[in-house]
């Protein structure tokens, strides 16, 4: 059964309005950057593998522009995975099958596994290349891609490993603006949605997330809002109800 997509939108933009249009992220296309049968790749971790804000854009897609006919995302996430272990397999996974566009997530775990560690800058120099370097590889193809901001570590905003995650944001952000690349600030979005959580929420330490990493269905369509304003999709269209997809034809 298909989630209420429609209804969860309408829930989570109100909250993440004051995020603005500067917040949200960089380079944005100003419409919509598919063509038809477009093929897009997602490559990233478990977030990615679990593939519930995937699905949500492949709904919104089907519902608003049917006439594109496009294929489903490909998912090529990899549980635990960290920048250095995407870099390696970019080529197979992304690069030959030539889509036309790439999302990368990446993130969450370069900092989490290496959690109670003091901050190594060697690490991060390394995330900083690996990112770099599949966005060189991508454009050399000429596939186009949106770099996607890594999410909360907890929805703790004031933990350990949120204030530790900031400094691997402003290190993708900083290719988005060396680059011009697209860049989707999820990080920014989940910050101010949390900042804006409903004070009726039954558990504020699980509200977007299941486990504070991982998505839930709210979680997941914030992460499907930001993907598809990076897209092209405006936000009024994200706003209002979807079309209900065409019945099959009767055979």
């Amino acid at each position: 059964m298909q989630l209420d997509l429609s209804g969860l939108f309408a829930f989570l933009l109100p909250l993440i309005a004051s995020a603005g249009a500067s917040d949200f992220g960089m380079n944005l296309p100003k419409d919509l950057i598919l063509k038809p049968g477009d093929q897009i790749i997602s490559i990233g971790d478990s977030i990615t593998q679990a593939g519930g804000y995937l699905r949500d854009v492949d709904q919104t897609l089907a519902a608003l522009h049917p006439e594109l006919k496009l294929p489903k995302i490909i998912n090529v996430g990899i549980g635990g995975q960290k920048a250095e272990d995407l870099i390696k397999r970019f080529q197979n996974d992304v690069i030959d099958r030539k889509p036309a566009v790439v999302t990368i997530s990446i993130g969450i775990n370069d900092v989490w596994h290496r959690a109670g560690k003091p901050h190594d800058p060697k690490v991060l120099a390394e995330y900083w290349s690996n990112v770099n370097e599949m966005v060189t590889k991508a454009e050399a193809a000429g596939i186009k891609v949106i770099l996607l901001t890594p999410t909360v570590i907890h929805e703790d905003l004031n933990t350990a490993e949120n204030g530790r995650l900031k400094i691997y944001v402003e290190a993708m952000k900083r290719i988005a603006r060396d680059r011009k690349t697209t860049l989707i600030d999820l990080h920014r979005l989940f910050n101010v949605a949390i900042e804006h959580r409903p004070k009726d929420v039954a558990n504020p330490k699980k509200w977007l997330t299941g486990d504070g990493v991982h998505m839930n269905p709210e979680g997941d369509a914030l992460m499907a809002i930001g993907m598809l304003r990076g897209l092209g999709i405006h936000r009024a269209s994200i706003s209002k109800p979807l079309p209900k997809p065409a019945a099959a034809p009767a055979k």
